[in-house]
């Protein structure tokens, strides 16, 4: 079977370059509705000690599993729109940026292919730096319905030469029901439609923001009931009508009592099965968009479990038919004209 968890868009904060100081970092994140989509506006503030030609700022920020990002990742620089380079290699550079080190382990960091950076001659002075894109979330299925995960990685800010302020705003253009985060409590005390976060010092390596919508009460009780007493009950419901309308056609001596008995025996565990493999399709119907639908191969339900039904209510079947049989033992077939006194 597959993983449960569907990757979505790689996000972090820039490396920066060490000719730079990073004044601020403020990241707007507007989630749309269904939480499939957020679009990122991240504004840096910097300060160039010396002018120079040189990268100031690299991102890895790329989509793992196909290509089902949007392609704009737009860098302006003082408001001006600059050309976003791929496939950084600080190894291969020569004008400005050494090779970045991880401060907990002290090893060099190695971009991803995807990596994105720009290189622009920066006069000596304030800038502001600002980059668009759009993300997808981390999807994980493992429950009946969906958890819609962002991640934002704030770890290459330990790498920066300075570090002054985060401002986080969030805008949800969904319901705040389900929704996590662990990032504390908002500017206010409390998560709203558009809520602020402000922060003097990296809150945490990893900003989260998660989306989990729960079943109703009703559909939590369907999904509470096990498949196995699914199944049971209907053998039971089904078995009962198969042997009510067996032991009818026994006692109207009816020709057709051999093929009910036969038949019910093959139908009634198949048609158990089925109804116990579409309840969860039900479930997934009933769930709507968010229904995660990570059940596997639900068909096997009836692959597997028909061979193992079959024999164990062929025989319960075969042991009330001798029963029924018993009762009614005059059962034979018999011509009615026979059974008409003579004159």
């Amino acid at each position: 079977m597959a993983s449960p968890i569907d990757e979505g868009t790689t996000v972090s904060t820039a490396y920066s370059s060490k000719d730079i100081d990073i004044l601020s970092e403020t990241i707007d994140i507007n989630i749309d509705k269904g939480f499939t989509q957020a679009n990122y506006d991240v504004t840096y503030e910097i300060y160039s000690a010396k002018e120079g030609y040189r990268i100031p700022l690299v991102f890895e920020v790329f989509d793992s599993v196909g290509d089902k990002t949007d392609k704009s990742f737009v860098v302006k620089v003082d408001g001006q729109v600059v050309p976003v380079l791929n496939n950084y290699d600080y190894e291969s550079q020569s004008k400005s940026l050494p090779a970045y080190y991880d401060p907990e382990t002290d090893t060099a960091v190695q971009f991803n292919n995807s990596a994105k950076y720009f290189e622009i001659n920066l006069s000596e002075g304030n800038h502001v730096i600002n980059v668009q894109y759009s993300a997808h979330p981390i999807i994980d299925r493992s429950h009946w319905t969906n958890q819609y995960i962002y991640q934002y990685s704030l770890k290459p800010a330990k790498t920066w030469k300075s570090f002054g302020d985060l401002t986080i705003n969030l805008k949800i253009a969904d319901e705040l029901k389900y929704l996590e985060t662990n990032l504390g409590k908002p500017v206010g005390g409390k998560i709203t439609t558009e809520s602020k976060w402000y922060f003097d010092r990296i809150p945490k390596d990893v900003l989260e923001i998660s989306y989990h919508p729960l079943p109703s009460f009703w559909i939590q009780g369907l999904i509470n009931v096990d498949g196995r007493v699914v199944f049971l009950g209907l053998i039971v419901l089904f078995g009962f009508m198969h042997y009510r309308l067996l032991r009818s056609s026994r006692e109207k001596r009816s020709k057709k009592a051999n093929v009910i008995l036969w038949l019910g025996i093959v139908i009634v565990p198949f048609l158990a099965l089925m109804i116990t493999m579409f309840r969860i399709e039900f479930i997934d119907w009933l769930l709507g968009e968010h229904a995660s639908k990570y059940h596997g191969y639900i068909v096997f339900i009836v692959i597997f479990c028909y061979p193992l039904a079959l024999p164990v209510y062929l025989v319960i079947m075969i042991l009330c038919n001798s029963h029924i049989k018993r009762l009614f033992p005059n059962d034979s077939i018999v011509d009615a004209k026979k059974l008409e006194p003579k004159n």
